[in-house]
């Protein structure tokens, strides 16, 4: 039978099959001391050995996040807030950039509404849904827009990403009705063994979750500067329609991505951000080739 891995432990893991949690056991290059062959995610197959249950083979992943270390992600969520710590649209636009190069679903969640300025909050999520993406609006201490997220949650493994301070955590706990920590503690007997990293946490009928604060911070993607127009969205039908074949959107004329941003189509926030993304693709190019 085949199983997704919820978490890993030294000698065994958590196993969800359907509605059930198994415990299993490695075998062969599995076993202790391999456990790095092993994530979170991971699609397994399983069997009985004599009394106890036992991971066989691990199957073909189609992703896999190593910092932190969990696999076959179908959802990244972009936590941010707007001043508590103060909103960084590069840094935003950077991880949705990384999002599309993996062929992972973004969204991005505005939190600690309850201590933001709802005019504030609405120009940010109008940018974002402009450009296509998702957006849900929550304060983990109210509840506010909770519900909703965990809706998108539903199907699939999902996983935060965001600068620290927003307040993943405790959306994370909101999201689950739990204390994620005090839950591990009971899981594992009070300190007796130890999880190798993440945990997924089932929410919704077919959903996962996984217990980590997310990625933060990320450098740019390894990709031509001319290439990097096809991981935003809302450039990436126009890219094909410029005047010149590697075109930068920077300074060419005419360009379809330029003349969009001057009429409107595209924000200029985000065009403002991809400008900045180009540079470090540029000067990371140099670098490469010196």
């Amino acid at each position: 039978m085949v199983g997704k891995i919820l978490a890993v432990y030294s000698a065994w893991c958590e196993v969800a099959v359907g509605n059930r949690t198994v415990r299993s056991v490695f075998r062969g290059r599995l076993r202790k001391g391999k456990t790095d062959l092993i994530y979170p995610g991971d699609l397994a197959e399983i069997e009985k050995v004599g009394k106890v249950m036992a991971v066989k083979k691990v199957l073909p992943r189609k992703n896999l996040l190593v910092r932190p270390p969990v696999s076959n992600i179908d959802r990244a969520i972009i936590v941010t807030a707007l001043t508590q710590p103060e909103v960084d649209p590069v840094g935003i636009d950077r991880l949705f950039v990384h999002l599309e190069s993996q062929d992972i679903e973004g969204s991005l969640c505005i939190n600690k509404s309850d201590l933001e300025d709802p005019e504030k909050i609405s120009d940010l999520r109008d940018t974002y849904l402009k450009a296509g993406y998702p957006v849900d609006v929550t304060s983990a201490v109210t509840g506010a827009g909770v519900d909703s997220l965990r809706e998108r949650m539903g199907e699939g493994t999902s996983i935060f990403a965001g600068p620290s301070g927003v307040g993943k955590s405790k959306l994370l706990n909101a999201l689950l009705g739990i204390s994620v920590e005090t839950d591990k503690l009971a899981r594992t007997g009070r300190g007796r063994h130890t999880t190798k990293g993440v945990t997924l946490y089932r929410i919704g009928e077919e959903g996962f979750l996984a217990d980590t604060p997310g990625f933060s911070k990320l450098e740019g993607i390894d990709c031509e500067p001319e290439e990097l127009s096809y991981f935003y969205p809302e450039m990436v039908e126009l890219a094909p329609l410029c005047h010149y074949p590697r075109c930068l959107h920077k300074t060419e004329d005419p360009c379809a991505v330029r003349d969009a941003v001057f009429e409107g189509k595209i924000s200029q926030e985000r065009y403002a951000n991809y400008l900045v993304l180009l540079e470090e693709s540029i000067e990371r190019m140099k670098r490469k080739y010196e």
